[in-house]
């Protein structure tokens, strides 16, 4: 019996280390820790002298399920890592704590917010230098619509302003000469180029890509997405259309990238193959930087943050920067605006964030370990 005794103290005790070991032992591995503060404890956007603003996001952690009805501040930030919240903007986050979709659009050169005011619900556009609010008015956005609906966004050199309603369509305003234009598209996305005083208006609809040469002359087809062809998505770079068109299958991937010259009457298309440093599953045109490059978007993806978690060993994104005339590509180091989540999971980045400019890099670095071991 005395035997007995401190064998089954030793077994409860290993019994006991076991059980404890199990509860402390995580169940998945940890998520980040969120990178964002809550909108409350960020000061005030300044009425005057505001500085320049690159992104802007709807978003606090711990309050992404809150009833719809609920208001929320907007967070803008700068490339130098600064944060202000702005409180005269309307804002709303989904029950289900998917995208915000309040409208709010950020000028690209930063020093204008187009919004719909918090007190009355009306279409303005703030001078953040001078703190000057001007209301907007437009055929396709009354105050009493639907703020879910509309979608607002800057285009060209940000004189012009462009309206979407889902009840009542959409219109291309440009805010100096007040000259309004029926664009007849539904996301700010598909509206690619438009140019100040009735200048070029190129647009995406379904598979085709469309050119007005002036507001009042008809749209033309500039090209017609092929059947064998990814659904591209084109960016305007002075007067080119460019996008990367996939060939071939999952087991032999090759990209081409695509310009459509938009000064002749024929549309010239050329085609050049891209020399990417090794298969990837997804690459896309972006935005243009400049007049003569463009940035790329490529993707390897498992369980890639947009479907809801933290990226694994085998999930990733790289940016490129192509030179269109000379055909070089360099890797880019891009720091895109990444937002996170309740519990730290990862959200999708916000469709109102403009991201920060990316810096080139001569050399691109060395694939971690795991990275070789996904290819």
């Amino acid at each position: 019996m005395r035997r007995l005794v401190p064998w089954l103290a030793m077994i409860c005790l290993g019994g006991f280390c076991v059980v404890s070991a199990v509860q402390a032992w995580p169940e998945e591995d940890p998520d980040p820790p969120p990178t964002v503060r809550p909108a409350a404890r960020l000061p005030a956007l300044p009425g005057k002298k505001a500085p320049r603003l690159d992104y802007a996001v709807l978003y606090d952690p711990g309050v992404i399920r809150e009833p719809a009805a609920a208001h929320y501040s907007w967070r803008a930030g700068s490339g130098s890592g600064q944060e202000w919240r702005i409180e005269d903007a309307l804002g709303f986050v989904p029950k289900d704590g998917g995208q915000a979709v309040s409208p709010l659009a950020i000028s690209d050169d930063g020093r204008r917010l187009a919004y719909l005011r918090r007190s009355d619900r009306a279409l303005v556009v703030k001078d953040l230098a001078g703190g000057a609010a001007k209301r907007i008015s437009t055929r396709v956005y009354r105050p009493g619509d639907d703020p879910w609906n509309v979608e607002l966004a800057f285009q060209g050199d940000s004189e012009l302003l462009f309206v979407w309603n889902a009840d009542r369509g959409s219109e291309l305003i440009d805010l100096s000469s007040k000259a309004r234009f029926r664009v007849g598209v539904e996301f700010a996305s598909d509206l690619l180029d438009a140019r100040a005083d009735g200048g070029r208006v190129s647009v995406v609809t379904g598979k085709e890509l469309r050119v007005r040469e002036n507001w009042k002359s008809p749209f033309t087809v500039a090209q017609r997405e092929g059947d064998a062809e990814d659904d591209t998505h084109p960016v305007v770079l002075g007067d080119e259309a460019v996008s990367v068109v996939r060939l071939g299958d999952m087991e032999n991937l090759r990209y081409q990238l695509k310009s459509v010259d938009l000064r002749h009457p024929a549309h010239r298309v050329t085609s050049a193959n891209l020399a990417l440093p090794y298969d990837l599953e997804t690459v896309n045109a972006i935005r243009p930087l400049g007049r003569d490059s463009v940035l790329l978007r490529a993707e390897r993806s498992r369980t890639w943050p947009d479907h809801g978690y933290p990226p694994g060993p085998c999930d990733w994104e790289e940016f490129y920067i192509v030179n269109l005339k000379t055909g070089a590509i360099r890797w880019a180091d891009y720091r895109a605006a990444e937002i996170w989540g309740a519990e730290g999971k990862h959200i999708k980045r916000q469709a109102y964030a403009r991201d920060f400019v990316p810096k080139p890099i001569t050399e691109r670095p060395v694939p971690a370990q795991d990275r070789e071991r996904c290819l």
